[in-house]
Parts: structure tokens; sequence; C-alpha cells
């Protein structure tokens, strides 16, 4: 991630209050000022629309807070109607948003997409993890950049030197999203001449963070929320990242093709079945409780890819067991066993990869941020890194950055609800992390409270955000939106998993199962159709 000094460290922490302030005035301001949106008449009329597109261009907002820096119509694709592109910063900042703002029936709505892993760009809204609702009933979509600008291509993109910044660092960590909002709601406002009647959120990884922050600190910012792969233990999530890359670093430590092959197999073994199909899918992770210590070699020692060594299998525990500091300030529960030979399993995350300069992604991610955010030492050499001697700095952060707040009841209170998804062989965000955020919620709200609030899903042999072994499609937003509008809960309808080919054609599906519940098979019929799988706690 990015860099630090101990003098920007202290600067952030003496001026981050200060962006509470600006927002606050901003939001005031905007409300006063609609920059000529309130005389516009309401038009569905696509060539009214599309002259407005134009004429946006230079547009300033909110008494300057913000202006407009492009805004241009892209055509027709697929299934992506035809839309205004309007680009637009933050007066005095470096924090950018665009909207996307379709030209023929609108829905009225806005649906406000979060980022990913140290953002710096845009959030697509075209991403496949990414309901497909957001195009098909033709949402006004908003992203961000997070605050600053770095392209993931970048060389530089994993230092993360934005952190220097209080003012980048506030708008990365908690801010960003929440601060251009108002901006958003009234270019929308200039568009169509109308402001959006529902606004909802959808984000993945970095992004469902976002979306973590808007419902622990920002409840009355939305209607509803979705959380992919919600990355709210960020403090936990990053040593843990860090503990893994010191193991996977190690040659004699890390595990090759045919020792994952080795390992993805044994675990297939033991609890593939325990869904009661053997279809390469641990559907119920909770009960596989695989021990690495039977593929030990003779002596511990590593005689080839048909045993692990007592250095693999420490990487292999360090891998899925829990970790904390020793006050217990910071915490994980480790990763699942699962598509250990998967690029979309612990390939993704996990295991070096010649894509990033054979280092893992952990290690990418770990290393930016324990010099950046942490010790602000570019140099440090993240090898020795234990964050019992970094508390103070940790806690700092935290403070900023953390989205593991269980207290929901603001957002209960606003009559928003929350929707948490989690692939069970994510390697990034972890689903043991997101399951006991969710149990924390119910012992906080109580299970009434909390079941008129949020609802957890996890997705079986799913990886990241998408990919894996498991059907990994399911279109949250318009179940959100079902729940909030009609009353409904997810679990109430009858959800789908699905799996798609490049035609996108559907090849596998499962019921989408509430949590703690898993598809668990009725013991006929195809093994890909979810018609003969029923969720089960058992």
């Amino acid at each position: 991630m990015e860099q630090r000094t101990s003098a920007g460290r202290a600067a952030a922490g003496a001026r981050a209050p200060f962006a509470w302030l600006l927002v606050a005035l901003a939001a005031q301001t905007l409300a006063g000022c609609s920059g000529g949106g309130d005389n516009l008449q309401v038009s569905t009329d696509p060539q009214t629309l599309r002259q407005r597109c134009t004429a946006l261009t230079g547009t300033t907002l909110g008494a300057s807070a913000a202006q407009v820096s492009a805004a241009a119509l892209m055509p027709a694709s697929g299934a992506t109607p035809e839309y205004c592109s309007v680009n637009a910063q933050m007066t005095g900042s470096q924090l950018k948003m665009q909207l996307n703002l379709p030209i023929a029936g609108w829905n009225g709505k806005l649906a406000f997409l979060g980022g990913g892993g140290f953002d710096g760009v845009m959030a697509a809204f075209t991403a496949s993890y990414n309901s497909a609702s957001i195009q098909t009933d033709r949402y006004a979509t908003m992203g961000t950049n997070g605050g600053h600008d770095e392209a993931a291509t970048d060389p530089n993109y994993f230092k993360a030197t934005f952190a220097t910044d209080p003012q980048q660092l506030a708008d990365y960590t908690h801010l960003a999203d929440h601060r251009s909002l108002p901006v958003g709601k009234q270019l929308i406002k200039q568009f169509y001449g109308a402001a959006p009647t529902r606004s909802y959120f959808e984000g993945c990884s970095m992004g469902g963070h976002d979306a973590l922050i808007e419902a622990q600190r920002y409840p009355d910012d939305f209607d509803g929320i979705v959380a992919r792969a919600p990355a709210g233990n960020v403090m936990g999530l990053f040593t843990q990242f860090n503990r893994i890359a010191k193991a996977v670093r190690v040659p004699a430590a890390t595990l090759d093709g045919g020792k994952q092959t080795l390992l993805a197999n044994a675990v297939l073994a033991q609890c593939d079945s325990l869904d009661g199909a053997n279809d390469g899918i641990v559907s119920n992770p909770s009960a596989c409780h695989f021990d690495p210590t039977v593929l030990r070699c003779p002596a511990g020692a590593d005689t080839g890819d048909s045993c692990l060594s007592d250095a693999q299998i420490a990487t292999v525990q360090t891998i899925t067991t829990p970790f904390s500091t020793t006050d217990g300030s910071i915490t994980h529960p480790g990763y699942n066993f699962g598509l250990e030979n998967s690029a979309d399993g612990w390939g993704s995350y996990i295991w070096p990869q010649a894509a990033a300069g054979n280092d893992s992604l952990q290690g990418l991610f770990s290393d930016g941020f324990i010099r950046s955010f942490i010790t602000g030492d570019q140099s440090y050499n993240t090898s020795l890194y234990d964050p019992n001697q970094w508390g103070p700095q940790l806690a700092s952060i935290g403070t900023m950055f953390e989205a593991f707040d269980p207290d929901l009841s603001a957002l209960h209170a606003h009559g928003a609800r929350l929707i948490l998804l989690n692939g069970t062989n994510d390697t990034s965000v972890s689903p043991r992390d997101t399951a006991r955020y969710y149990e924390s919620v119910v012992t906080k709200l109580g299970q009434s409270t909390a079941d008129d609030t949020v609802e957890l899903f996890l997705e079986p042999g799913v990886g990241h955000c998408t990919g894996g072994v498991g059907p990994d499609q399911v279109d949250l937003l318009k179940a959100l939106v079902t729940w909030t509008e009609q009353g409904t809960p997810p679990s109430k309808q009858s959800l789908t998993l699905t799996k798609l080919d490049t035609d996108g054609a559907v090849t596998a599906s499962r019921p989408l199962c509430r949590y703690p519940a898993y598809p668990r098979y009725k013991g006929s019929g195809s093994l890909s159709d979810a018609a003969n799988y029923a969720c089960s706690t058992q």
C-alpha cells in the first residue's frame, strides 16, 4: 500500500478530524446550491439528455466544491446501454468520481460502486462480479478513485505513497465515497432534472470494505448495501498477509505445483463428500478438519512431491490457523482448505506467481501496507515485521481504516439492509472472517434485529469476488432492492448461484444458502443442477 513517516502519521492524526468538518460543510453547501439542477425540467427524452450530457463539461457544483472535467456520450454495447460518462473532481483534492448515466430508460435509482485494492482508478460498472441488474435495470452508477490516482499497472502501485498525504489517507480509508455522494446526487439531478429516488451501494474486496464503512459510519447514505468479500477486518487481513508471505518466500517452505496438487487431492478425499456430493467442491468447509501432518515426509525432510516437509506443513498451518497479536487487538481466523492448486484458490493470493514478480499478491499488498501505513520506511525489511512492536501505529491507522464494528443499530434505524457474500475459497478476504463479523452483529443486535438488517451467504468453491470451481454469479442488487422495497429478505427469494461459460450459458448452479446453511446434495440427479440440492445446517 503506502509509506508514511512518523511526522506524516502525526500530521494525519492531527488533521484527519478536519476532514469530517469539510464533509459537513460540503454537504451543507451542496444542499443549498443546486448548480442549476432545480430549474431543469425532468426529462426522459434521449435527444434532450444527449444534449445535456455534452453541456455538462466545465460545470461547477456546490459553490465550486467540485467541477465536471469531462462528459461524453458512450454508445450501447452488448448489455450496456448508451450512457453519458461524466468525470468530476473535488476542488483542491485528488478525489475524482465518475458517473455513468443511461440515456434511455433510467430507473430513477443510483448504484454506487466500491473500488478495490489500493484504489487509484475508477470502479468498472461492467465488472463480472457486479450484479447484472446494474446494467439491465439501467441504474445511474457512480464510483470514485478512492482519493488518489494510481493505475494498477504502475510499477509504484503497491507502494501506495498516497498515504503520506493526510486527506488522501482519510479518503482512501473511510471518507471518499461519503464525501463524493452529495456531488454525485447533484449531478444526477442536473442531468435528469430529478434526484435518485433510491440509492444503493455494491462493492467487492476493498469495495466490500467501503460497503461496511458506509454501513457502520455513514448509515444514512444508502437505502441498501451489498458487501461482497468485504475486507472489514483490514488490519487483521494485512497482518495475516505478511505472516503467510514470509513463509512462502522461503523456497524450502513453499509448495511447488506437485505438492499443491498432493495437498488439494488429500483435502478433497477427506472433505469433498461432506456435502453428499463428490463434485470437487468442499461445500461444508466448517466440517473439514484436515490435518496436513498426515502428508508428512519421513523424518520431516523434503523427499519429493509425494509428501510435505515439516517446513511446508508449517506453511500450510500458518495459512489455515488463527492468529492474534499478544494484546488481542489484531486477529485473523485463517483461510479454508480447498483449491490449494487452483489459480482461483490458493494460487490467487497465497502462492508466488510470475505475474507478481515471483512474489504473492499477499506479499505485495502487505509490504506496501507495512512500509507506507505503519513503519514509514520504504526500505523496511518486512521479513522482520512483528505487529506486536507497532501497536500505537496500528491502532492509529485502525481507527481510520477498520470496518469491523458490529453495531449496525443506526443502519437498522435508517431502515437500510445489508447483504454479505464471500466465496469459501477466497484467499484474500477469509470467509471465516466474514462469518465471525456476521455472528458478532447477531450478538450485538440480537437475532431478530439482525435478521431485519443483515444476511450472509457463502459461495462454495468460489475464490476472491469471482472464479473457482463453484457457481459464482448471483444478482444481489436485485435481491437487495426486493428486500428494501418489498420487504422480502434474500433468504426467502429462492436465489440461485450460477456458473457461466464464455457464451453466457449456465453450466452449473447451486442454491444460495443463508449462513450457516450450505447446499447439500439430495442424493440423486445431476450434480450441476441446483434443484438437486437443499440448504442444510447438518
